[in-house]
């Protein structure tokens, strides 16, 4: 194995792991070997994934030296560099498409494997993050720690999918595997939280915190999971203490960490919490993001945070500049930020404003259908219970009856859910 192979795996592992950085490996790989070109477009994938635009530097200057050498690159290779380029390029769908046909070609390739999840996670393909790993499980020995990697996922995929059992099953079996794999005790955590088994979900991630905080890709979401538990046990001090110590945005704070931050802020206050002033303080981070458009999911949070700093100014910006790149652009995300994501936004923002009804009328045709927007069943449910909040302060108890059913088909074992439903039915 090469010195630029071996750096390879060393990425690869902290990828699968969510740990450390696999993109500063990957550039010790391609110093040690310059025409490594699964190096350069693994950079340029892992970046888009973060949340850089694909027209930035640190995503061009690494596709540019891949595609510079795609004379001499194999058939992997190819089409590696493809899905860097689709996805640089605004072409999300594409960008999976490619990757599975890599691992068409060799089941075993467990990052391309990882590659595509994350994607389908990302299009909200809810089909994908289940099928897409089941379907080359047999590629991996049982007992393995690949094996484990691919378990976590399809347990994720399961879970999305409302077949918790499974997924619950698939999840704690990647962990035994494994008791590392982050992404393993987060699909079981997704299980637990869709069920309502608020003790179990506190009890799994508190018994495996030096495992999870150990992975710092996902260790505030991670700590986000447990936040939802502890609200739903009515735990707030609790949460607004998780909250400082370790989901507060920081000058490192990747995007999912002040979705995540953001998130929570709006769940608090949908429980009649105070949050002080740690919308303005997170609304300082998410400045350098605000015109990016990557995707809309994050975008949404990020208008959420303007809102709820009642930063007016920030808010009219981030809406103009989402009206201008839809009316441009053609790409994955650009479609969906004008069928979903926008009419998301100013219900969100009419919501803050103590518009409840227009927040009713505009989410009332897009609250079963959110998938595409991205995130998680868990994550969606955000806007969900926005619009029974609404429906109720709107007057329209017919509509709040018909949320608070579906929250409670969803998740079955939600004490809110349960609650806001007999509420409507007295």
């Amino acid at each position: 194995m090469s010195h630029a192979d071996a750096l390879f795996e060393t990425a690869l592992g902290d990828y699968l792991g969510m740990k450390n950085d696999p993109v500063a490996s990957l550039s010790a790989a391609i110093e040690a070997d310059p025409d490594f070109i699964i190096g350069h477009t693994s950079i340029a994938a892992l970046n888009c994934l973060g949340g850089v635009p694909g027209q930035d530097e640190a995503v061009r200057a690494p596709l540019a030296a891949a595609e510079a050498r795609a004379g001499q690159a194999t058939k992997r290779e190819r089409l590696h560099i493809a899905a860097a380029r689709a996805w640089a390029d605004g072409d999300i769908t594409g960008a999976a498409t490619h990757w599975e046909s890599a691992l068409a070609d060799d089941p075993a390739d467990i990052f391309s494997l990882r590659l595509a999840h994350d994607t389908h996670f990302f299009l909200g393909a809810l089909p994908k993050l289940r099928d897409v790993p089941l379907s080359v499980l047999d590629a991996y020995r049982p007992g393995t720690r690949e094996r484990g990697f691919v378990l976590g996922m399809a347990a994720f995929g399961l879970e999305e999918l409302g077949d918790y059992e499974a997924g619950e099953a698939a999840g704690r079996e990647a962990v035994e595997i494994n008791p590392a794999d982050s992404w393993g005790i987060h699909a079981v955590a997704h299980v637990l939280e869709m069920q309502g088994r608020v003790r179990d979900g506190t009890d799994w991630l508190r018994g495996l915190e030096p495992h999870w905080t150990a992975a710092n890709g996902l260790a505030v979401h991670q700590w986000w999971h447990l936040t939802l538990y502890r609200l739903e046990a009515g735990a707030f001090d609790e949460v607004l203490a998780i909250y400082d110590d370790h989901i507060r945005a920081t000058p490192a704070s990747i995007v999912l960490d002040l979705v995540d931050a953001a998130a929570l802020l709006w769940r608090l206050e949908l429980a009649g919490v105070d949050v002080g002033a740690r919308w303005r303080d997170l609304a300082a981070f998410w400045g350098v993001h605000a015109q990016e458009h990557v995707l809309a999911f994050n975008d949404l949070h990020i208008a959420m945070t303007y809102s709820g700093a009642d930063d007016r100014g920030a808010a009219d910006r981030l809406e103009a500049s989402i009206q201008e790149y839809i009316g441009h652009e053609q790409g994955t995300n650009a479609a969906v930020s004008r069928s979903l994501g926008l009419p998301v936004i100013q219900a969100l923002r009419a919501f803050r404003d103590g518009d409840y009804a227009r927040t009713a009328t505009l989410l009332r045709p897009l609250y079963k259908h959110l998938a595409p927007v991205g995130g998680s069943n868990a994550q969606r449910d955000l806007i969900v219970q926005t619009l029974g909040v609404a429906a109720c302060k709107a007057g329209d108890l017919a509509l709040a009856g018909e949320v608070a059913a579906e929250r409670r088909r969803l998740k079955m074992g939600s004490p809110r859910a349960w609650a806001a439903h007999e509420a409507l039915r007295q």
